[in-house]
């Protein structure tokens, strides 16, 4: 004759309600502490301006072509991001007392292509594009400054 006491099946199924809402806020409790020890720290940001001084099509298209560049200075580093393609440019980054920072020959700017400028403190930035269809020159200064 098997006895069963209602009073023991009453208590392990408390005790199992209690243990899965423990293991439950464990686990909803890591689930909100990982991403915010995982947010990246705020970086410090300096207002940059973009100004094309001069622009000169060396060819005529059916569609006329313009080209864009926006920059962008993060914790002393300058980057410059184009906006549009060009093929086979020249680009050329020169500071205040005209020392060339950055150079790169006979390379494809595509939408979205970025130039770094390491320790930028000499604004203002003069980038200069040479290609087969346009030559660019643009002005990057800070307001900081």
């Amino acid at each position: 004759m098997i006895i069963v006491c209602p009073n023991f099946a009453t208590i392990n199924n408390q005790t199992i309600i209690v243990m899965k809402t423990k293991a439950l806020f464990i686990l909803l409790s890591v689930l909100f502490i990982i991403p915010i020890n995982a947010m990246p720290h705020k970086r410090h940001r300096h207002k940059v301006n973009t100004k094309i001084i001069n622009s000169h099509s060396k060819s005529i298209f059916r569609s006329p072509l313009f080209f864009n560049l926006t920059a962008d200075e993060v914790d002393e580093n300058l980057t410059i991001t184009f906006q549009s393609a060009l093929e086979e440019a020249d680009i050329t980054v020169t500071d205040k007392d005209g020392n060339v920072v950055v150079s790169e020959f006979k390379t494809s700017i595509y939408e979205g292509k970025t130039v770094s400028v390491p320790n930028s403190d000499s604004y203002p930035y003069l980038v200069e594009i040479t290609s087969p269809r346009l030559d660019i020159e643009a002005e990057i200064t800070s307001e900081d400054y």
